[in-house]
């Protein structure tokens, strides 16, 4: 009986650590946004000749980006939904369904038939599944962060929350490497049938990503979490209690994410189509670019831990703003090495500094019994304002200003949440090293 007993406390212990929870968020980040980024990339690159065949090439790739867009209009919604479900009945629960639903809806665009075969039903149909994918990764990021943040030791919230935005990030890198494969496939096999590939790929992946969630144990937060909060509904004290929190989520996040989309969706198609440059080889330096950010994220995360969140968030928007116009000069210059050595100053020094540090930004200024649904909106919202970024930029390439109109608004949008990151600063450093959820028990008892 003791053996059992011991048996059943060591596995219950394996169940709720850091590092399960850590791999669970990864995992499961990773196929969430490979499904993202597969359809960005079939944005950018075929959607428009496959789904819009009756209209000019460029109205056709706006057309395609707006599609990619509609799913964030989707994603607050899936923000809310999730973050209710997470909040009130566990965090758990709420990611075997994103996960699941990110996966059936992938599969079924893989097995979409094209305008060629049903016509105008074809892009209604790509457009309902894309607001499901939306619907999914709302609530995705938010949950991710959660388990985490809340299954790791107070002192180490930032190293192992990182590891959730990694997830995304490694999910990129797995997505444009599998599109670089197909590309180098013959044109007309391409966009015949080869690009329906990745998609099809998601489902041994949300097969793998299943089985590890379904072994992971709640969070030690909100089992903690009094059954009195638990029995309030989320959204609306989130509303009520924590609107400008949410607020400074937005602005902190909208910046960060538009520049990310900017580099790896509208930048593929800006250098393919109007610098001439050879779309597999692009392919391949975003995905280095972003296998960078996979390997600095832990590492920005774990100084977080040590000289405190605030003053990363700040300097890592500044620097990704501006190193964003380098970028898109190398790129207007054609030169492959400075192209490449910019976006990597861009994606490790900049964009990774943010993605690195936030998940335990966010979570240490939010009460658990709302932080699903509070965090979820707040940066399903930033990402709202990202997914039209791509469409955005196309339709100012044609103006005075060209892509540096794209550019200059990421700059300012980084700006306004750097300023933004110090309304949670009173908060943050401080429960950096006494957890709210340790601080709301201290005060109970």
């Amino acid at each position: 009986m003791t053996t059992q007993a011991g048996q059943n406390i060591e596995a219950a212990s394996a169940a709720s650590s850091p590092r399960r929870a850590a791999l669970a968020a990864f995992l499961g980040s990773v196929i969430e946004y490979y499904d993202l980024v597969v359809y960005g990339s079939a944005a950018a690159l075929v959607f428009g000749k496959v789904f819009f065949r009756e209209v000019d090439p460029h109205i056709a790739l706006i057309m395609s980006f707006a599609t990619f867009a509609t799913g964030y209009l989707a994603r607050p919604l899936g923000g809310l939904l999730f973050g209710y479900i997470g909040d009130k009945r566990g965090r758990r629960a709420a990611l075997m369904m994103t996960i699941t639903m990110m996966g059936t809806a992938t599969v079924l665009i893989g097995l979409l038939p094209t305008y060629d075969t049903i016509g105008r039903l074809a892009p209604v149909l790509l457009v309902i599944l894309r607001v499901i994918q939306g619907l999914a990764v709302g609530g995705e990021l938010g949950g991710a962060v959660l388990i985490s943040v809340e299954h790791a030791p107070a002192h180490r919230r930032g190293f192992f929350g990182s590891f959730s935005t990694a997830g995304a990030q490694a999910g990129t890198v797995v997505a444009t490497t599998v599109f670089a494969l197909v590309t180098l496939m013959p044109d007309e096999s391409f966009i015949a049938w080869g690009w329906r590939l990745p998609f099809l790929f998601s489902a041994v992946m949300v097969f793998v990503g299943v089985l590890v969630r379904y072994g992971l144990d709640e969070t030690p937060d909100f089992k903690n979490a009094s059954e009195a909060d638990k029995k309030k509904n989320p959204i609306f004290m989130a509303f009520r209690e924590h609107w400008s929190t949410i607020l400074a989520v937005v602005s902190v996040m909208a910046g960060m994410m538009s520049i990310w989309y900017i580099l790896t969706v509208y930048s593929l198609s800006y250098a393919v189509r109007t610098v001439g440059l050879d779309r597999t080889s692009m392919l391949w330096v975003i995905t280095v670019a972003t296998l960078l950010v996979v390997i600095m994220n832990p590492v920005w995360g774990a100084l977080s831990d040590r000289i405190g969140r605030t003053r990363l968030i700040v300097g890592g928007l500044i620097a990704e703003g501006l190193m964003l116009f380098l970028y898109f000069a190398t790129l207007q210059n054609g030169t492959p090495a400075l192209i490449f050595a910019s976006l990597l100053a861009v994606a490790g020094f900049g964009h990774a500094v943010i993605n690195g540090v936030f998940p335990a930004f966010i979570v240490e200024s939010l009460p658990p019994n709302v932080r699903y649904t509070a965090g979820s909106f707040g940066m399903q919202m930033a990402s709202l304002v990202a997914g039209f970024a791509p469409v955005v930029a196309v339709s100012l390439e044609n103006t005075q200003f060209g892509v540096w109109a794209t550019v200059s608004i990421c700059f300012v949008l980084c700006l306004v949440g750097a300023a933004s990151a110090y309304k949670l600063a009173p908060i943050a450093p401080m429960l950096r090293k006494k957890p709210y959820a340790a601080s709301l028990a201290s005060e109970s008892a």
